[in-house]
């Protein structure tokens, strides 16, 4: 899996390294439910697949571009692909932070990672569940996943259905320039920068 640097774009829209561009990370929070456990108690792996796309929905519309806005555009995401890796299990009552980031959009492709971990909450609450939203640039990854995962996903053409070039306009806010230090995160430095 990739790490959290990015990429700059060349005039094809294709997407290049660049260590100055970082792909802002987002958390989304899952309280574990009974019905999602398997024979041997632990988080069944179909569940873990309904994680990621909500993460990734969650992660979209925190950036400005939810299924409406998508559908503005006249596309929609796809999954082609999930490959996962099962580290641990998780079970009932666990409270589950799923770190995703865009790594990679090339024509109609998007690659995105995954990281799935324990949160251990407030002393006061284990169990309750914080906001999802955008994590700090530097602020780590939990060293113990459960779960690493990537997923591709092809824009489509909502009309037709068939793989379109991925527009422009998403870019920023899943790519955003930053200087090391600083806090800035995908849709904010869009719309910062118009």
């Amino acid at each position: 899996m990739a790490d959290d640097v990015a990429a700059t774009h060349d005039a094809d829209g294709e997407t290049k390294p660049d260590s100055h561009v970082h792909s802002p990370r987002f958390a989304a929070y899952f309280k574990v439910r009974h019905y999602e456990m398997d024979a041997l108690g632990h988080v069944n792996n179909a569940v873990y697949l309904h994680y990621l796309e909500q993460a990734a929905y969650e992660h979209s519309a925190a950036a400005g571009f939810s299924d409406e806005r998508t559908r503005e555009l006249g596309g929609m995401w796809i999954v082609r692909r999930h490959e996962i890796e099962y580290l641990r299990p998780a079970t009932a009552g666990d409270v589950l932070q799923v770190v995703t980031w865009a790594v990679e959009f090339k024509g109609a492709r998007a690659f995105r990672d995954y990281a799935i971990a324990k949160y251990e909450g407030a002393a006061n609450d284990p169990h309750a569940l914080p906001a999802d939203g955008f994590l700090l640039p530097g602020q780590e990854l939990a060293d113990d996943p459960l779960v690493r995962a990537r997923t591709l996903w092809v824009w489509a053409d909502l009309a037709t259905a068939r793989p379109r070039r991925i527009p422009t306009a998403l870019y920023p806010a899943f790519f955003a320039a930053i200087e090391i230090g600083e806090n800035r995160r995908g849709a904010e430095d869009a719309k910062n920068a118009e």
